[in-house]
């Protein structure tokens, strides 16, 4: 796994020190699906994503809500 990928397996977090462009060129070979949640260049808060349900949008942020409530993350 590279430094640029954010893994979710309930219990850990792994936070990527990479530029934008990295990271989301390391998500276009590695993910089926996204979602990008972050702050634009104008400072306001901006999601995009290819997961068209809501219910499963919410449930990969709780499951990130999660890891990040556990406090297992790695540099």
């Amino acid at each position: 796994m590279t430094d640029n990928v954010l893994s979710f397996p309930i219990n850990r977090v792994e936070k990527a020190r990479q530029p934008v462009p990295d990271v989301c060129a390391t998500a276009a070979e590695n993910f089926e699906e996204i979602i990008i949640l972050g702050q634009n260049k104008d400072g306001a808060i901006q999601m995009i994503t290819t997961v068209h349900d809501p219910a499963e949008i919410f449930w990969y942020f709780e499951a990130a809500r999660f890891g990040i409530m556990l406090g297992a993350s790695d540099e």
